[in-house]
């Protein structure tokens, strides 16, 4: 069968997610014509192109002399940013050739305040940053004309735990903005050139889901006896409690979790696994009971059919770590199904992303970045795990160092005692650049009661030893966490200042503690003093949940200034301010 696999707006333009790639090896494998597209980064080039600039001025009625800096200066951007215009980096740090919006014109001011050549940048990346904030003022224009419009996502507020689908689809059928038009264009280009039997959609965030309807909307029209299935981490976690059959107006199948068996179904003809579809009028989930593809038994993930060439980078942030998502050109890979721990209180364990550990082996892993590196031409990866094995690591690393495979490679791991001196001196022998990992409360009661498996001392200790081999770090940190006190979460602060102050921590972001349907504490909730209030059946997507927990602080006012203290010293700043003046 010919099969069109679609990444929908909006991710980041800098690399291929990696969905695509995989599914397209997989049903090659089996005999099918599969063929992909990314139109997130079509629609971006479509954007910051002078065609995407004259029409957003026309819609904006603005005046032509406020649009020609704009249109004089963004193809050669983009070029720029994707490698193919080095020369440029003389006229974009020259200044006044590029127009200041407001990101723009902040970092000049910030500069001429600090006096820190942008934080000593060499003129290439002092390029690349002053470049990107130049797209980023793009984007702010954008998104006047369409509020839903983010540079790497669409609508996103809007798809997060949707009780009910007539919001959104009221959304896919009024909306009228420019996006919806190049979107639907770009979306009648694609099949009018593959010409496929069934389109596949992956919808991996919420801010992708109104993207992949308004495709869908275009394919039901133009292409009507098509076969649409959407599938994707928003899918499996946000409607696997689907009932309200809105959705099948736009699609013909739903699939869960892993998407290679799903698929072969669909396109084989067999019985259905972990599939949604709509039979008079009400949703009906069709599975059987089947063993799973071996994670080691699929073959290198095939990006044949993307422009790679065509994918931008963007450096909008003075950190080294940071940068590694939106910039660099990464090849994604996943060396493991689901999570070697899955055990962490607050997280979705009950799904089978999760719960279902299933490694391949280092040889075959070594096989896939050979093939993967001839095919691309790049040579850095992205381990896109849920956590990196450290005994699947160890291993990984001797078969790289035996095949003196030079390749450059980051991923997420867990700050755990297994993580030891031997093995992350070993990582940085093999290529490893940088890894973030989750360092949660920073305090060792909340850890035990999250279940985290770490301790303080312990990831202190896995930190330090990153450093000293120059290894990259970024932390997750969490507050609002149930039972943690103002005290303890001031505490953590205190450890994160120290390691930024130290040198051994580059990175880091809180995240507010968010209650998941599919956690351990959603389902006993009485082990972490929540109480969560009865609500009423979700017809569409379900997944964060409304708790109640009396806090001794305002979560809010301390979660601004956990972000404010952090955010100077990601930049080298405000170490000396003491921890209670961050608080406004």
């Amino acid at each position: 069968m010919k099969i069109l696999l679609i990444t929908p707006p909006l991710l980041q333009p800098n690399t291929p997610y990696a969905a695509t790639p995989l599914l397209t090896a997989w049903l090659k494998s089996l005999g099918h014509e599969a063929v992909q597209s990314d139109l997130s980064l079509s629609l971006l080039l479509k954007l910051f192109s002078k065609e995407g600039i004259e029409s957003l001025s026309q819609e904006l009625d603005v005046p032509v002399e406020a649009a020609e800096p704009y249109l004089n200066t963004v193809e050669e951007v983009i070029a720029f940013l994707q490698n193919r215009n080095p020369g440029l980096v003389g006229k974009i740090l020259q200044r006044g050739w590029l127009p200041e919006g407001e990101h723009l014109a902040r970092a000049y001011e910030q500069e001429e305040q600090l006096q820190w050549n942008f934080r000593g940048l060499e003129p290439d990346d002092c390029a690349r940053y002053l470049a990107s904030l130049y797209l980023d003022d793009i984007a702010d224009v954008a998104s006047e004309l369409d509020p839903h419009f983010g540079f790497s996502r669409y609508a996103e507020k809007l798809a997060a735990s949707l009780p009910e689908f007539g919001t959104l689809r009221n959304e896919v059928e009024q909306g009228d903005s420019i996006f919806f038009q190049w979107l639907e264009e770009l979306t009648d280009a694609e099949m009018q050139k593959y010409r496929p039997k069934m389109v596949a959609i992956t919808v991996p965030f919420p801010g992708c889901l109104l993207g992949a309807l308004v495709v869908a909307r275009r394919i039901r029209k133009t292409f009507p006896l098509v076969h649409i299935t959407l599938g994707g981490g928003y899918v499996n976690t946000e409607l696997r409690e689907l009932k309200d059959p809105g959705i099948f107006d736009y699609v013909d199948s739903i699939t869960l979790d892993s998407g290679f068996l799903p698929l072969q179904r669909l396109a084989g003809g067999g019985k259905p696994v972990r599939t949604f579809v709509c039979e008079q009028d009400q949703v009906v989930f069709q599975t059987s009971e089947v063993a799973e593809v071996a994670h080691a038994d699929l073959p290198a993930p095939d990006f044949q059919g993307l422009e790679l060439s065509n994918y931008f980078g963007m450096f909008e942030t003075l950190n080294p770590v940071t940068r590694l998502w939106s910039d660099e050109r990464w090849n994604k890979l996943v060396l493991a199904h689901g999570c070697c721990w899955s055990r962490c209180a607050f997280c979705d364990t009950s799904i089978d992303y999760i719960c279902r550990y299933d490694p391949a082996d280092a040889k075959t892993i070594c096989n896939w970045i050979e093939t993967i590196t001839t095919e691309t031409g790049f040579s850095g990866f992205h381990f896109v795990d849920e956590a990196l094995p450290p005994d699947l690591l160890d291993a990984l690393c001797d078969e790289l160092l035996e095949r003196n495979l030079q390749i450059e490679w980051w991923g997420n791991i867990r700050f755990e005692k297994h993580f030891s001196t031997a093995l992350i001196q070993k990582m940085a022998s093999a290529g490893c650049i940088a890894v973030t990992g989750g360092l949660e409360t920073g305090c060792d009661r909340t850890l035990k009661l999250m279940k985290k498996g770490i301790t303080v001392e312990h990831a202190k200790r896995v930190l330090f030893d990153l450093a000293d081999v120059e290894i990259l770090t970024h932390a997750y940190l969490m507050y609002g966490f149930p039972t943690q006190t103002v005290d303890e979460t001031f505490q953590a602060l205190e450890m994160v200042r120290d390691l930024f102050d130290g040198g051994v921590l580059h990175s880091a972001y809180w995240h507010q503690f968010a209650l998941t349907d599919h956690s351990d504490i959603s389902i006993h909730p009485e082990r972490y003093g929540v109480t969560v209030p009865s609500r009423s059946s979700s017809g569409f997507a379900n997944n964060e949940i409304p708790f109640e927990y009396e806090f001794d602080h305002d979560v809010a006012e301390v979660g601004a200034a956990l972000k404010a203290a952090t955010y100077n010293y990601m930049h080298g700043i405000g170490f000396d301010v003491p921890l209670n003046e961050w608080v406004v």
